[in-house]
């Protein structure tokens, strides 16, 4: 108090405050009233004491002056003084936190504080009684003006910091005060709380409520309802009628609520509000998890039928750095879109991941039935359903829609849910520009520009980009990706064989015909293995997403597949030669000349094996025929002068005979 001080049993008037703020007096005039006793010290000043002036001896006109600026001290200090008395009960707390009610719940949190402040006023009150010097100068005068002033003060204390329910008439305080005294703690407890209402209810009538209100079929949509439905009720089965505040307490207990919510609300509200929810650290490393999901692209689009249309993503996101790695956009959530999502995720990544987290929608399914996700990662497991708040990556599509998608007219808006009105579309401007929608051509480029937008936005946490934090991390038990673990993930098995012929190796895929064959490191085509291949039967590995180069294998006696040889798309060359190009021309050239030496290495090499045995033609005095096209005659060969006849010329004349001609010859 900046005026007032108690001392010695009386009231002071701080003398800095008469010649200084106040402005009352001036110090000299202050001087000499003291020293004529018009103003009597209570208190001299000095070593850190401040001068108090009796306020009760003061000049009648000095005395007027202080009370018109600073109030009355014996009124303002027993509301100070009482505060400064107040000690809080931590015994009356410990009592009211440990209680149980007679259903077996505890207090709430709210009566708790309210129970222990009663407790406080009313020690303090009783302090204060019992202490004739505190009595005297809190409160003063008779017993009635005791406790007229002690009601006063209770009633203006500040609420907020001091929530007590004590009453505001004296008596009535005074008779709590006694009935405290006696009987302690309990006495402050409401006799009724927490079962008053519940008490005109029988236990059939609040099984029957519970019915009514969480009855999915004819449903009840409020209490209001219920309190005049129950009262019908009650009336037809000889019981009473209560009021409506009955059954709102009755229904909305705390211990009853988790009975009818899931009835009433749905099963997933009640998960949400009463189910734990764990509370997980996200992870630390790129490519530790990956989330993938499928959601609508909000956009609209016009088809080329001039249809408005929406269509959907899919994604794969690394979790510890937001970045998008793969998706695909398709029509719905299926095998394919999920299949190259995680393709491109993997192409993006470079590793394998640790673990992956997805839901149990689409085609999921069918890439478990295929093993593919226990391929591409250490661990993979279904999140749970219905639980988006487990997923991080369906919180970043939250917000990749509202800060990304949602800048563009032909934005759909957000799910159902969305509270926002920017989060929602504005179909009347879409509407009266539907013609100008963007085609699914050009949603898919502006999709590609927004996931690359994303990607570089900062992370909230790192600070620098989302790619430059994926980027500056490394993860030793996410391995790096080789060739063949690409094979292994997305490559196609043809179910049956094929058969190599000498055009090569050629199959059908999706009505599309494709040629491949066998070439060397210097590009040539291998004659070696084509020799040798021709008429055998492979099996196929390829890449639907990239058909130039296929893998070849054959089955081991034990039926598994062992690799032989990779083959690519067969070199194919102009066969004129107004548009043959100059290396056309030089390819023609040199694979003529590999097969001619080709020719000739296996015929002599097989003329020496017939030799050694003396099997060959000469040895029978006969002549070997010629290599036609490459040879005119054998060196060292005997010439008889005889009549050679082509085969080239005998097979023009068999070309052109008619049945006739083969009649008569024959």
């Amino acid at each position: 108090m900046e005026v007032y001080e108690f001392y010695n049993n009386k009231w002071g008037v701080l003398s800095n405050w008469l010649f200084g703020k106040s402005g009352l007096l001036k110090q000299s005039t202050y001087k000499q009233l003291t020293q004529r006793n018009h103003l009597i010290l209570l208190r001299k000043g000095g070593n850190g004491r401040k001068a108090l002036v009796e306020f009760d001896s003061m000049r009648s006109d000095i005395k007027k002056s202080v009370l018109e600026l600073a109030g009355d001290p014996y009124t303002i200090g027993k509301k100070y003084t009482f505060l400064e008395c107040i000690e809080k009960d931590e015994k009356a707390e410990k009592f009211f936190n440990e209680y149980l009610l007679e259903n077996g719940q505890s207090l709430p949190e709210n009566r708790k504080k309210e129970y222990t402040c009663n407790a406080s006023l009313l020690n303090t009150i009783s302090k204060i009684i019992n202490q004739t010097l505190m009595r005297r100068r809190v409160l003063g005068g008779s017993q009635k003006k005791m406790w007229e002033n002690i009601a006063e003060i209770v009633k203006n204390l500040d609420k907020n910091k001091w929530p007590h329910s004590l009453p505001e008439n004296y008596r009535r305080l005074r008779e709590r005060l006694k009935v405290y005294q006696t009987h302690g703690y309990q006495i402050l407890i409401h006799k009724n709380y927490c079962h008053t209402h519940s008490q005109k209810l029988t236990e059939n009538s609040k099984l029957w409520l519970l019915a009514k209100w969480s009855n999915q079929v004819q449903r009840t949509v409020c209490i209001s309802q219920l309190h005049q439905e129950y009262n019908l009720y009650a009336l037809s089965e000889g019981l009473k009628t209560v009021e409506e505040k009955t059954i709102y307490n009755f229904i909305y207990d705390e211990e009853i609520m988790p009975l009818w919510y899931g009835h009433k609300f749905g099963e997933l509200k009640y998960k949400e509000k009463y189910n734990y929810q764990q509370k997980t650290k996200l992870p630390t490393l790129r490519d530790s998890l990956w989330y993938s999901d499928g959601t609508k692209l909000n956009f609209f689009y016009l088809t080329e039928e001039g249809k408005m249309e929406t269509i959907s993503v899919y994604e794969v996101m690394d979790a510890y750095s937001e970045v998008l790695l793969g998706y695909h956009i398709s029509k719905e959530e299926n095998y394919q879109a999920q299949y190259s999502a995680y393709r491109m995720a993997i192409q993006f990544s470079g590793h394998k991941p640790y673990q992956i987290g997805f839901d149990n929608q689409g085609g999921h399914k069918k890439l478990e039935t295929e093993n593919f996700l226990n391929k591409i990662a250490h661990l993979s497991i279904k999140t749970e359903p219905y639980n988006g708040k487990s997923k991080t990556i369906e919180n970043a599509f939250y917000r990749l829609q509202n800060q990304h998608l949602a800048r563009y007219w032909f934005f759909t808006g957000q799910n159902i849910q969305a509270k926002k009105e920017i989060s929602k579309a504005n179909m009347e401007f879409i509407l009266a520009n539907k013609s100008n929608l963007p085609s699914l051509t050009e949603i898919k480029e502006i999709y590609k520009k927004i996931r690359e937008e994303w990607n570089l936005s900062p992370h909230p946490f790192s600070g620098k980009s989302r790619l430059q934090t994926y980027l500056d991390s490394e993860n030793e038990k996410a391995p790096k990706i080789e060739m063949w673990d690409m094979v292994n993930f997305f490559w196609v098995e043809r179910k049956q064989p094929v058969k190599w012929s000498s055009f090569g190796f050629s199959f059908k895929e999706k009505k599309v015909t494709y040629d491949y064959f066998v070439y060397r490191e210097d590009g040539m085509p291998d004659l070696d293995f084509h020799e040798k291949a021709v008429n055998q039967s492979f099996f196929v590995k390829y890449d639907p997403e990239d058909m130039s180069m296929i893998y070849l294998y054959q089955k081991d006696p034990q039926g598994q597949l062992r690799f032989v040889r990779e083959a690519v798309l067969k070199t194919e060359i102009h066969r004129g030669k107004q548009e043959q190009e100059q290396f056309e021309a030089e390819w023609i050239k040199k694979v003529k000349k590999e097969n001619k030496n080709k020719r000739i290495q296996r015929r002599n090499e097989m003329d020496e094996i017939l030799k050694s045995f003396n099997m060959d033609a000469e040895s029978y005095g006969l002549i070997k025929p010629n290599l036609k096209g490459l040879e005119n005659s054998k060196i060292g060969r005997k010439s008889k002068k005889v009549m050679h006849e082509d085969v080239g010329s005998w097979q023009k004349k068999e070309s052109l005979q008619t049945v006739e001609d083969i009649r008569e010859l024959y």
